[in-house]
């Protein structure tokens, strides 16, 4: 058969058509992978901000915070706080106070919805004690967020064989420390873990167009008047009315508020819990609180990973024992050194706690060199000490201690907690 003219036009036609519709089909595709990708990317997420508390009275009114708050200039976006991602992608921007110290509070744009995480923290915020802009433009630790916020270990309610409920993790929390140090978390319904923390620079900052723009679009009273040193003398005003004897301390120079006890207590150690008791059996599993906020289980998918774990000094530990004749479980409560019955539900960890600084000397004689700077540098397993809990035949604590080798340190302020 001899092929015309005719049928090679025609042949060419349909090798054209299949193209286009090769390339089509390609371009579709491709969009629909980068449309899935993008929404598989997206986590819901919230977030929190936080103030150090420098003292913890019964009656919660006489209470002194850190007074930083985020700024959001109207006019500059330098001095705004907001997330973004590495390419400079807008993610959300947060505008309002804070909450108290490991518990946080909600600012404008904190609230939880579905986007990209994070992946640069541009934070500006004014210290009235200070009289003082900081800002912080910080990468975050990318891989650890994503992790944390989509990779769920087992939690408290979770029973044997279940799945995990996804995303331990549902907001991010920037706590203010004194003086620009600033601690970001990941934070859950009962869980808490530290992401990083940084020194935040001291800025300069016009306080009119920063701050008074959004009280007031009087740019001429904003001129005349001074209202930063009003505001930072309201403050002054409001501390020494709540706590004059505070106050008195603090500007005689005998209380000085400093960043580097919370740096203290950042620091992780190698050590182990180890609980006996007799006719007990304890599986390893523990809930702990710890005294730079974190707070989680470590459940039997967790066991092994724990064996190798730096971790901040604990505050609580709650634990479980089996009575083997009967194989009941019996639930166990630990406070590490003494909390005032009216902290006991929600102790926080407040500047100088004198029982806290009492208690932490032990971690700190067992392991002089560590600190926060070392948090990065793994131990090795001879290292490690145990925080030891012998249970007497009624499960009560019969001894409690830390000991590396043969240096045994006695932990005299530990005891059972019962509601």
């Amino acid at each position: 058969m001899v092929k015309t003219q005719k049928d090679n036009a025609k042949r060419n036609y349909i090798l054209l058509t299949c193209l286009i519709g090769l390339v089509l089909l390609i371009l579709a595709v491709s969009f629909y992978q980068v449309k899935f990708m993008n929404n598989s990317n997206k986590i819901e997420w919230g977030a929190n901000t936080s103030s150090a508390i420098f003292t913890s009275y019964k009656d919660s009114s006489k209470d002194i915070y850190v007074d930083s708050y985020i700024v959001k200039s109207p006019i500059d976006e330098n001095m705004r706080t907001a997330f973004y991602l590495a390419d400079g992608t807008w993610l959300r921007t947060l505008d309002g106070s804070s909450g108290r110290w490991g518990v946080g509070g909600t600012p404008l744009g904190g609230n939880a919805f579905k986007q990209p995480l994070p992946e640069v923290l541009h934070l500006t915020f004014f210290d009235r004690l200070d009289n003082q802009f900081y800002q912080l433009i910080q990468p975050l630790p990318k891989e650890k967020i994503q992790r944390l916020f989509t990779i769920a270990p087992k939690g408290m309610a979770d029973e044997d064989g279940e799945d995990p409920s996804p995303n331990v993790y549902r907001k991010f929390d920037i706590a203010f420390a004194p003086q620009g140090w600033v601690i970001l978390s990941a934070i859950g319904f009962g869980t808490r873990e530290e992401i990083g923390s940084w020194q935040a620079q001291k800025i300069e900052g016009d306080y009119a167009t920063v701050v008074g723009l959004t009280q007031t679009a009087d740019m001429e009273y904003l001129r005349k008047n001074d209202i930063r040193a009003e505001d930072v003398k309201s403050v002054l005003d409001h501390f020494k009315q709540k706590n004059a004897e505070i106050y008195k301390r603090w500007t005689e120079g005998s209380f000085k508020i400093s960043p580097d006890w919370y740096k203290m207590l950042q620091t992780k150690y190698p050590w182990n819990l180890e609980v006996t008791a007799p006719d007990g059996e304890w599986s390893g599993e523990y809930y702990a609180e710890y005294v730079n906020t974190e707070r989680f289980a470590i459940l039997d998918d967790r066991l092994e990973a724990d064996k190798t774990r730096l971790k901040a000094a604990p505050v609580k530990l709650w634990t479980w024992v089996t009575y083997k004749p009967t194989g009941i479980r019996y639930y166990i409560e630990i406070h590490l050194f003494p909390i005032p019955k009216w902290l006991a539900a929600d102790y926080m960890p407040y500047y100088q706690d004198p029982n806290l600084t009492e208690y932490f000397k032990n971690f700190q004689a067992l392991y002089p060199t560590r600190s926060l700077r070392t948090n990065d540098h793994p131990a090795y397993e001879y290292e490690f000490s145990k925080l030891k809990i012998d249970l007497d035949t009624d499960f009560k604590i019969k001894e409690i201690y830390l000991q590396k080798g043969k240096e045994k340190r006695p932990l005299d302020g530990a005891y059972e907690y019962y509601l």
